[in-house]
């Protein structure tokens, strides 16, 4: 790792601290029937395509066919919530991820800042977050749609930096995505992987370039450890 000292910690939400099951295929359903509704060929957009790939198609499509910026929003916007209320359905009922809250109280005891930074929208990820009872360990939420950039643009971590008053070298993002790591090396922020099934599913090199990588039942003490030494480092750069 290297040797900046940590004020902050980004989560990621889901397959991190929470796991809720998103009926996937039926979002990807919702947005493909937007999308047709609106003029793209049914060959284009496939249920086997990510949701956000799909959306690239049919902007693409909208762009050549000389829409408007302001209509393919629309229809953006409109696909975009019909997602989230599916991705309500599974908002309203997570579980945590196991000896997860030692290790945010262990945060939050020591003064670190934290934030989430997610995929999901804010409000889906604050509902979430309370029906677990972890909401009041986060001081900022960065959904999808309070950014331009999802990660792992920087978009998302220099918001929160901006928040929070920090340099982005001293942030340690916490995700069990390839894209978490990313976002990290993005901007030169520390970076821990919990190492899950999806983040071997979702093929990506990026999670082997983590400082650390750890296993879900390693939480929460190796995912303490490594924050203490964070925190140590932070006593030898202040003496």
């Amino acid at each position: 790792m290297s040797i900046s000292p940590i004020k902050a910690i980004v989560w990621d939400l889901d397959g991190t601290l929470i796991h809720f099951k998103i009926d996937f295929i039926k979002a990807r359903k919702e947005a493909i029937k937007i999308f047709q509704q609106n003029g793209v060929p049914e060959n284009l957009l496939s249920l086997k395509t990510k949701t956000l790939d799909n959306a690239k198609i049919a902007r693409n499509f909208f762009e050549i066919m000389g829409i408007s910026e302001s209509k393919i929003n629309e229809i953006m916007d409109d696909a975009n919530s019909a997602i989230a209320k599916v991705e309500y359905e599974a908002a309203i009922n997570p579980t945590m991820v196991k000896g997860i809250d030692k290790v945010l109280e262990f945060a939050k005891n020591h003064d670190l800042k934290q934030a989430i930074f997610t995929y999901n929208t804010q409000e889906n990820a604050q509902v979430s977050l309370a029906n677990i009872n972890l909401l009041h360990y986060f001081e900022f939420i960065v959904g999808r749609d309070n950014i331009k950039n999802p990660k792992p643009h920087p978009d998302h971590l220099k918001l929160i930096c901006d928040k929070f008053s920090v340099k982005t070298q001293e942030v340690v993002v916490i995700g069990d995505m390839g894209r978490d790591i990313e976002a990290a090396l993005n901007v030169g922020a520390h970076s821990i992987l919990i190492y899950t099934k999806l983040s071997k599913y979702f093929k990506s090199n990026a999670y082997k370039k983590a400082d650390l990588i750890i296993k879900p039942k390693e939480i929460p003490f190796k995912l303490i450890e490594a924050l203490k030494k964070l925190l140590e480092i932070n006593k030898k750069n202040y003496k």
